[in-house]
């Protein structure tokens, strides 16, 4: 039954697009990854992100939405 609604249909190109963009993105990701990656300095820049000591607090108050940041939060 599929067989002969697939062997008709002119939309297989859409899923076999999509999958070939994941792919090329997929490996373009893997590259950097494992390419652009290499200075120790980068990457240990990158590591140290979550953990970096920022100067200005999560949650301030915003002068022009006192509902966000307010003195109640």
């Amino acid at each position: 039954m599929f067989q002969e609604y697939f062997s008709g249909s002119d939309h297989l190109i859409w899923p076999l697009l999509g999958l070939l963009i994941f792919v090329v993105i997929f490996i373009g990701v893997l590259a950097y990854v494992f390419l652009g990656l290499r200075d120790k300095d980068k990457l240990r820049d990158i590591a140290s992100l979550p953990l970096a000591d920022d100067d200005a607090p999560l949650t301030t108050a915003n002068p022009e939405n006192p509902a966000v940041g307010g003195p109640g939060q």
